[in-house]
């Protein structure tokens, strides 16, 4: 490999995207790679093309692969954050890293080759055998749920991850969202700590998590002994705080030529008129701004401007202008809120993807007719959807600022128009102004009237980029811009509390204070349907039914949690918060005041979805149980009106809303069919294999018990009959014959659930679906818990420990430790699993049989599919619950002294990796009942190793604690749990490559 410069940045990026960076984009490649760090701050205004950040971080990561060949460490940061306070993530940040990922992976020649081939070899962590790894991941965390977490799933791996505030800084405050019981908050915490850049986009409500993020940097050092990883907390925005020193400027004078792209887009005048709406007022407001907000949009589209975009500052008032523009036949009406599934979002932004412009294209816009689309604050930041008109509810300077982004966004020669209307209310300043608008209070009102006072001669006020800006340069505009809440100071008792994952201390700091600031503020819950779920009378089949196709991120959508509480209350009030996050006041007081009404009523239960520990306890209808983060499952059979808690397709029915199967395939990159009457039974009456897979599921349990075979005979001939579907069928069914040929393709397994329902999932993983999956994997899965079901042959214990202990090296020298620390974490992999050498555990993975002392297995093929089976041979084994094997191995490590390091630190150091491999013991160690102690004994490189499976290490004087804290000081919160992931990331890689690999291989 020849060696980058920043002069060859240009030819990456013009490589990558046929056209040439701006200047700004060039000086900032070389401003980072010069002094192998990124500024506090990129002050750019709106279209500057800010997302070419994430292309210049990739390629200051490949420019440093020379250091692993002379054992110096990687200091550019591996993970990227692309982070923004809005509840739909910033896609088209998203979109250009899937780009850059495809491009990179594909490349076979000039410079995307070379740099490739380097972040290859970042990925690998050594010098050889790094052919095969992935150059650079891309995802977006959308909310934390089983299995949703595919970003943390390899310390090395480059990687662009578009996120928001919630979802980032809960999961680096060690207090992850949607992650119940908090055993892989460590992991996340030790990589978004770490080896990281966080940019924060220009929002409104960010300086609250910016201020945290910087307190973060400043305790990441408070360490004996510091890991010095990277960290880089940056802000894109057109005005920055002032007390960042550090700001990178566009120095050029591109964005003033008019013959330059970046001129064309700063100098385009965009015209706009003021008006106040008389009778938008009390509790008329809403539907009087809609009417009127409505009009406007249409004189816009009737005067002949093709593309209009809608911007209101509350959801309720989005979706009435949309019901109003929706009857128009000759105008397309969308509406884009984050209050969407994924999977619904996706196919209106693809609807919209013919107003993605650039600056080579023809001004004249040819679409079939006219659209417009109405959106919440979702479309402020970072889209490059590119309209010929706008409309707009008056808000703060700097929210309108950044909507009027999207107007003419590329400097097209056109006559580009807008309007922006005030509600009478919110025109004058009064007390109200103050408490009335969750994001923007009283500046509003300052707005409308700086405003007012700047029309020029023909009534209008121009917010061009270059024209409004003269008018800003001169003024202090704090007043105008939404109120921006300081975070609370964050002291070490903080952060102290936040480590505490294991048991989670009582109280414990609210993270959301640290994210949006001390107002009346709580984060939303993740919900999405089922069908068939019986939680009234089948309780145990419907939980089985979820644990087999789990809730994934593209089947949720977003809701306030008091809008939940109230819908589940049955209370029919319209969702009038704002589309920011941390917006839902109601919902915050509901919460601080305890006013949820329960219902006891069973046909209104839902489930709190929290992986395989989810149980009977988390069936509820109660609000006051619904906590914020959960992931909520709704039976598709509940009374509720479903519409009111999401923006669904307008022609969505209830019988539709379950899109499990769907979102399992993308989510997991392996194919699955649920075969249930409740779903079948919608298939179109096309399918020719419909009445044959009714029949099949009578009597199913009787018949799967007598004759597995014949069963699986009859389904063979159902998929073939599905994957080569004679007869047409409607294109929003397209995935079922795809589904069947995939399973046809990889195998499958067969999951009876109860008498009825067949659940069929692919064995192996779809080719061309990984990319996209989330291939994350922690206790939820049996492979990772040494549990699997799957492999094809079982997994003998020390092949499992040797293997682990490969990984950590590999992780651990190629994220840049020493030696001695990377060979403490590879010593806690060789060490971890010992406890599975207890003779209950073994007899465990043979499904309750008698262990016959032959072979100490770490996994095996003969483990129970199911939660119940293998509950049922647990206790047949008369093994204990509770995940005690961690605990007995470091009682096993502690009597073979001559395997773990002379050092005592590096001795406590893998003591304390062994005993939190499971997220345990931070600081203190799980209460275990065992009833029938054994006394456990193993062999490993010539010692012999023997404890009681009664450790003891509950007790408080166990010296778990004591280690814990001795760490904390030595390497920092982050730095240790930054360690804690190396160790189990190695453990899940392993495990996972034991799914497609022999054992002897």
């Amino acid at each position: 490999m020849t060696g980058l410069t920043p002069a060859d940045f240009a030819r990456f990026f013009e490589e990558l995207w046929d056209k040439p960076p701006f200047a700004w984009q060039k000086d900032l490649a070389k401003c980072v790679m010069g002094q192998d760090s990124w500024p506090e701050a990129i002050a750019l205004p709106a279209a500057s093309g800010k997302t070419a950040c994430l292309d210049i971080a990739v390629f200051a990561l490949a420019a440093q692969a020379e250091r692993l060949a002379v054992n110096e460490a990687i200091t550019a940061p591996r993970r990227i954050f692309f982070v923004v306070d809005r509840r739909v993530i910033v896609d088209q940040a998203y979109e250009r890293a899937c780009r850059m990922r495809s491009s990179l992976r594909d490349a076979n020649s000039g410079i995307l080759k070379d740099v490739a081939d380097r972040l290859r070899l970042i990925a690998h962590g050594e010098t050889t055998g790094f052919d095969c790894e992935v150059p650079l991941a891309s995802y977006s965390l959308r909310g934390g749920m089983y299995r949703s977490e595919a970003w943390a799933r390899d310390p090395l791996q480059p990687m662009i991850v578009a996120s928001t505030v919630d979802q980032v800084g809960s999961r680096l405050l060690f207090r992850g969202y949607g992650r119940g019981d908090g055993g892989a908050w460590p992991i996340y915490a030790g990589l978004v700590a770490n080896d990281s850049l966080i940019l924060l986009d220009e929002a409104h409500c960010a300086q609250p998590f910016m201020q945290t993020l910087q307190a973060v940097k400043r305790f990441r050092t408070w360490a004996h002994e510091p890991l010095e990883r990277s960290f880089y907390p940056v802000v894109m925005s057109a005005t920055p705080p002032p007390n960042l020193a550090d700001v990178f400027k566009d120095e050029s004078n591109e964005g003033s030529d008019p013959s330059h792209t970046l001129g064309r887009r700063q100098l385009a005048h965009k015209p706009t008129i003021l008006k106040k709406v008389g009778k938008a007022t009390g509790d008329q407001a809403t539907d009087e701004l809609a009417k009127a907000m409505s009009k406007e949009a249409e004189k816009l589209i009737d005067s002949g401007l093709p593309a209009v975009v809608v911007f209101a500052n509350r959801v309720a008032t989005a979706r009435k202008i949309h019901r109003l523009l929706d009857g128009r036949d000759d105008v397309e009406s969308v509406l884009l809120t984050g209050r969407m599934r994924p999977v619904d979002k996706d196919a209106v932004v693809s609807r919209l993807s013919r107003l993605y412009l650039h600056s080579d294209q023809s001004a004249e816009r040819r679409l079939e007719k006219p659209v417009v689309a109405v959106a919440t604050q979702t479309l402020e930041v970072g889209a490059d959807l590119d309209f010929d008109g706008l409309v707009s509810e008056c808000a703060s300077l700097d929210a309108l600022r950044q909507r009027f982004g999207r107007l003419n966004r590329m400097g097209r020669d056109i006559d580009a128009r807008a309007v922006i209307l005030v509600r009478a209310d919110q025109a004058k300043l009064n007390k109200r102004n103050n408490e009335d608008d969750p994001v923007y209070g009283a500046a509003i009102a300052k707005t409308w009237d700086w405003l007012d006072g700047r029309k020029n001669r023909n009534g209008e006020v121009d917010f061009g980029i270059a024209y409004l800006d003269k008018e800003l340069s001169s003024e202090d505009l704090t007043d105008l811009e939404a109120p921006s809440l300081d975070a609370p100071v964050m002291l070490p008792a903080h952060v102290d509390c936040w480590g505490q994952t294991s048991p989670v201390p009582e109280p414990s700091p609210d993270v959301a204070l640290f994210l949006h600031g001390p107002r009346d503020t709580a984060p939303d819950v993740q919900v999405c349907w089922r069908a068939g779920l019986d939680l009234a009378n089948g309780m145990d089949e419907a939980l089985e039914l979820l644990r087999l196709c789990p809730p994934s991120s593209s089947e949720t959508l977003p809701v306030p949690i008091g809008t939940f509480k109230r819908w589940l209350a049955g209370e029919g009030q319209s969702d009038d918060s704002a589309d920011v996050e941390g917006a839902d006041v109601e919902g915050a007081k509901i919460d601080a005041n305890g006013d949820d009404r329960g219902t006891s009523s069973e046909e209104s239960n839902v489930v709190r979805w929290r992986g395989r520990d989810t149980g009977a306890g988390d069936v509820t209808s109660n609000p006051s149980e619904v906590r914020p983060g959960d992931v909520i499952v709704i039976p598709t059979e509940h009374p509720g009106p479903f519409k009111q808690i999401g923006d669904l397709p307008s022609d969505a029915v209830r019988d539709a809303l379950d899109v499990g199967d769907q979102a399992y395939r993308l989510a997991r990159a392996k194919p699955i069919l649920r075969l249930q009457r409740e779903l079948v039974e919608k298939w179109p009456d096309t399918v020719t294999a419909k009445a044959a897979a009714l029949e099949l599921l009578e009597g199913l349990g009787e018949r799967y018990e007598e004759d597995p075979g014949e069963v699986g005979d009859a389904l063979h001939e159902i998929l073939g009959e599905l994957a080569v579907q004679s007869e047409p069928i409607p294109a929003d069914w397209g995935w079922l014959p795809e589904a069947a040929r995939e399973l046809r393709k990889v195998r499958y397994t067969l999951n009876p659930v109860g008498d009825r329902r067949l659940v069929i999932v692919g064995r192996h993983r779809v080719p061309g679906l990984e990319q996209e999956a989330d291939l994350f994997s922690d206790e939820d899965d049996g492979a990772a818990s040494g549990i699997s079901h799957r492999n094809r042959r079982p997994v003998k214990l020390e092949n499992h420990l040797r293997g682990v202990e490969a990984f950590a090296r590999r992780y651990a020298l190629g994220s840049g430790l020493c030696d001695e620390i990377a060979g403490a974490v590879a010593c806690a992999g060789l060490l971890h699993d010992l406890g599975k050498a207890d003779p209950r555990f073994q007899s465990m993975l043979l499904g309750g049989r008698r262990w016959g002392g032959s072979e100490y297995l770490g996994k095996s093929a003969g483990y129970p599919k199911t939660q119940a089976a293998r509950d049922a041979a647990r206790k047949v084994a008369g093994y204990p619950s509770g995940r005690p094997h961690p605990l007995l191995s470091v009682r096993l490590a502690e009597s073979a002294p001559g395997l773990l390091p002379e050092s005592d630190d590096m001795r406590d150091l893998v003591l304390h990796l062994v005993a939190s491999h499971h997220g345990h013991c931070r600081p203190f160690a799980p209460v275990i009942f065992d009833e029938s102690p054994e006394d456990v004994c193993y062999s490993l490189d010539g010692s012999r190793m023997s404890a009681s499976s009664t450790t003891n290490l509950e007790r408080l004087d166990s010296g778990v604690a004591d280690r814990y804290w001795q760490l904390v000081r030595r390497y920092g919160w982050w730095g240790l749990a930054w360690l804690e992931a190396i160790l189990r990331l190695a453990d899940w890689r392993r495990s996972e490559w034991e799914e497609s690999h022999d054992d002897d291989e």
